[in-house]
Formats: C-alpha cells, sequence, structure tokens
C-alpha cells in the first residue's frame, strides 16, 4: 500500500509510548486514524496531535481482551471513518518474573492481550478486506519472539505465537489483496518501561529510538512481510542460534541480557516496582520495550 493519504486505520494501544509514535507517522502520511486504548482520556493529546496534522481522528475506549469491545471498535471506525484500510495490533502488556511464580491469572490475561485480541480484531477486519480485495494487519511483536529471554517466558511465547500468526495468514491470504507484516524491536529508549523506570538495557544489546519502530511499522504498512528493528546485523545471529540452539544462553549471558531479566524480576518481586498490578510479579504494558 503505497499511497497512504485518506486511508482508515485502527491502532491499539494508542494512549502511551509506541503507540503515540506510531500514530504521528501514519497521521503525517494523511492516514485517518481510530486510536484505542482502555481510556478515552487518556487518548485525547494523541488524537489532538493527529487531528492537527491535517487527518480525521477518534478516539474509543477499548478493553482489547473483550470481543464485545473490539466489535464495538470496528462499528465506530467505520461510522466515523468510513471502511477500514489499516489496522495495527500494538496493545501488549509484559511480565518480568520466574515463570513458577506468575499466576493463572497473569498468565491467561497476558496471553489474551498479546494474542488472542490480535487475531480476535483480525478475524472481525478480515472479511470485509476481502471481499475488499484489498487491507493491511501489522502486527507489533518482539525480538523477544526470536530470541527467547528469561524471566520474561510467557512474554516470549506470546509475541512468538504473534510472529508464527501473522506469518502463516499471510501465506494464507496470497493473492488475496490483503497483507499482513510483523514488526519485531528490540529494546526501546526513551519510551515505556526502561525510560520510566531509569533503567537502560545492556550496552551490547543496543536500545533502538520510537521513532526508529513507528517508521518500521509504516515499512510494514507499505508492504514488507517482517521487520526487524535492531541496531546491528540481527539475521546472521539468529540463524547462527538456530543452528546452535545451546548457544543461546552462553550468548544472552554475554550480552548482559540473562542478568538483566534477573535482576529486572528480582526488582520488581521486592516491590520496587509501582506498576498498578496486585500481585508481586507486576504486569507492565507493552508500550515501549521489547526484549531482544
Amino acid at each position: 500500500m503505497d499511497d497512504l493519504r485518506g486511508k482508515n486505520a485502527i491502532l491499539t494501544g494508542a494512549s502511551r509510548g509506541l503507540g503515540t509514535y506510531i500514530a504521528k507517522v501514519l497521521a503525517a502520511q494523511g492516514v485517518n486514524l481510530a486510536l484505542a486504548a482502555r481510556s478515552a482520556e487518556s487518548l485525547e493529546e494523541v488524537r489532538a496531535a493527529c487531528a492537527a496534522a491535517g487527518v480525521r481522528a477518534i478516539a474509543v475506549a477499548t478493553d482489547v481482551t473483550s470481543i464485545d469491545d473490539l466489535r464495538r471498535l470496528v462499528d465506530t471506525a467505520e461510522r466515523e471513518l468510513g471502511e477500514i484500510d489499516i489496522v495495527i495490533n500494538n496493545a501488549g502488556i509484559e511480565v518480568a518474573a520466574p515463570f513458577a511464580e506468575n499466576s493463572f491469572d497473569q498468565i491467561d490475561r497476558l496471553l489474551t492481550t498479546n494474542v488472542h485480541a490480535p487475531m480476535w480484531l483480525t478475524k472481525i477486519v478480515l472479511p470485509g478486506m476481502l471481499a475488499r480485495k484489498r487491507g493491511v494487519i501489522v502486527n507489533v511483536a518482539s525480538m523477544a519472539g526470536k530470541v527467547p529471554n528469561p524471566y520474561i517466558t510467557t512474554y516470549c511465547a506470546s509475541k512468538a505465537a504473534l510472529i508464527s500468526f501473522t506469518n502463516a495468514l499471510s501465506m494464507e491470504l496470497a493473492g488475496t489483496g490483503v497483507h499482513t507484516g510483523v514488526v519485531c524491536p528490540t529494546f526501546v529508549s526513551e519510551s515505556g518501561m526502561w525510560a520510566n523506570a531509569g533503567r537502560k538495557a545492556p550496552r551490547m544489546a543496543s536500545e533502538v529510538s520510537p521513532e526508529k519502530v513507528a517508521r518500521a511499522v509504516l515499512k510494514a504498512v507499505r508492504g514488507a512481510r517482517e521487520v526487524l528493528v535492531n541496531n546491528g546485523p540481527m539475521r546472521p545471529l539468529l540463524a547462527a542460534m538456530e543452528m546452535a540452539p545451546g548457544a543461546r544462553g552462553p550468548v544472552l549471558r554475554r550480552m548482559g541480557i540473562l542478568d538483566m531479566w534477573r535482576e529486572e524480576a528480582e526488582r520488581r518481586h521486592a516491590g520496587e516496582d509501582r506498576a498498578p498490578a496486585a500481585s508481586a510479579t507486576p504486569e507492565r504494558e507493552h508500550s515501549g520495550v521489547s526484549g531482544g
């Protein structure tokens, strides 16, 4: 999809973190936006910034873990903007803790938010796109879905599932005019958990800017199948790890990632994290952090 001016898009997780950058990049391309997050009030600043760019933008309070809310989101977007051309599944959460300490509710909520919700929203919009023989669905995953990280085990599993879903659906939709793409960022600077907590990823992990991630989403909207967002050559490392799975642990240890996630899990368990979660292993919105 080359000419984006006048196209209509739904963007989930739009009220903070990466979502705000993605929204502004799309608005700059002339894309009208239905911005979704749990609170319409928290979306207002983003909506206003997009409208100032000269596009139509609406805020729709949406709990992505509710199929009814997702149907209402699509109905509202179509009523206010018109046929939906683009869907960006960006909303997500993560939990840092030893897997044995994850509650069943946490596992269920994370998988529902990170895997079920993108699949549900895709299923809702896909029939219309197929009938029109055009449309784009982009899923924001993570390098953690490519390179498993300890202490965020369920998050890694969810992002691996999202990558596989996107790539499988891409083959299924070949020749229909509907395109699917996936974006896999590594650790994101300036926005989200790491910036908010005053923490940085290990130097060898090489953080990327949220602007770079937003540009990667735009690249996927324009037709890229899978965009890895990293500051160095990642595909050779991924290939090497596939050929020698036993090397994953030593490589991640050398990069400082194993110790980083262990320390993060311990920090949250000790209650230093101020995330609004009742358990000892708090959930954080996936709004600008992706494990690499």
